[in-house]
């Protein structure tokens, strides 16, 4: 554990396209699974605690089995996308202080078919995002997860500012037979979307990361996430509350770092998800938080 903390503080240090192909390294070693020794309810879908990895860290499928082993309540695997796609040109990651990070990955993916392939045998609540340039997009994706893989919930991305508008069709997705969470984000009508959500039992994610201008970005634009993501984001996840009420199961996401703040989103949220703060912090901090997370039961 001391190799992996002085392994994240030296990345402090690395441009930040380096550290991400040092740390895709890492995070393939396929450690052992943690064993979940208490259990948490998200929606009625059953994890091993309230904080889990949030979609955007293992695209791939690649990194489950090594972040597996730090206890985390569960896995976002993707977002996926019916076929391979490459995303932007580097440079697409760039570090903003106070822990943050803005990038622009464009949807890169291996496909939904090869992503599942390599979480065979992984005993572990995982959800899988899915993403998509339109409505047929998502429902290919969750006809095949029901038929060969079924993961224990699905998250759909409509969220991306990589895409545009199409997200207002969704709703023609309600027959899904899997437990789905819709993630959230700035270009997203909310309350269109808790009003659909609560019609056809499905869950929130909130939220996604923020748009912004960055030149050192090849597109000149991609998204905010980490601790300057925070207080926008409670504030979203607020509003998400008072219009869902209790019925609807809400999964944060953004800048969630510390036992205060955790403490904080799960008087309003079910659980919580976190991404930057592994990049800077390992994935210890998954462990920690989860021990957190069981003090507020």
């Amino acid at each position: 554990m001391a190799l992996l903390a002085a392994f994240g503080r030296l990345m402090h240090y690395v441009h930040p396209e380096i550290s991400h192909r040092l740390g895709s390294l890492l995070f393939s070693i396929p450690l052992p699974s943690c064993r979940c020794e208490r259990w948490w309810s998200v929606g009625g879908v059953r994890v091993c605690g309230p904080v889990g990895v949030a979609a955007g860290l293992d695209k791939s499928g690649l990194y489950a089995r090594f972040l597996s082993s730090f206890c985390p309540g569960f896995l976002v695997v993707g977002s996926t996308l019916p076929r391979t796609r490459r995303g932007n040109k580097p440079p697409r990651v760039a570090r903003v202080w106070p822990y943050s990070m803005v990038n622009a990955m464009g949807l890169n993916s291996p496909g939904i078919a090869r992503v599942v392939s390599r979480l065979s045998g992984l005993d572990y609540p995982i959800f899988i995002s899915v993403a998509g340039f339109s409505v047929s997009d998502f429902a290919a994706q969750l006809a095949y997860l029901e038929r060969y893989f079924r993961p224990d919930a699905v998250e759909l991305n409509i969220s991306s500012p990589t895409y545009r508008g199409f997200w207002r069709d969704v709703p023609t997705l309600g027959g899904a037979r899997l437990p789905v969470f819709v993630k959230v984000g700035p270009s997203v009508d909310l309350r269109l979307v808790v009003r659909h959500v609560r019609e056809v039992g499905w869950g929130l994610v909130v939220t996604n990361t923020l748009p912004v201008d960055d030149g050192r970005l090849s597109t000149g634009r991609g998204g905010l996430s980490g601790l300057l993501l925070y207080k926008y984001g409670i504030k979203l996840l607020e509003r998400a509350r008072r219009l869902a009420g209790g019925e609807v199961p809400i999964i944060y996401s953004g800048g969630l770092y510390t036992c205060a703040q955790l403490r904080e989103v799960l008087k309003l949220a079910d659980a919580a998800e976190v991404l930057t703060s592994i990049l800077y912090y390992t994935p210890y901090i998954l462990t920690l938080l989860n021990r957190c997370g069981d003090t507020q039961r």
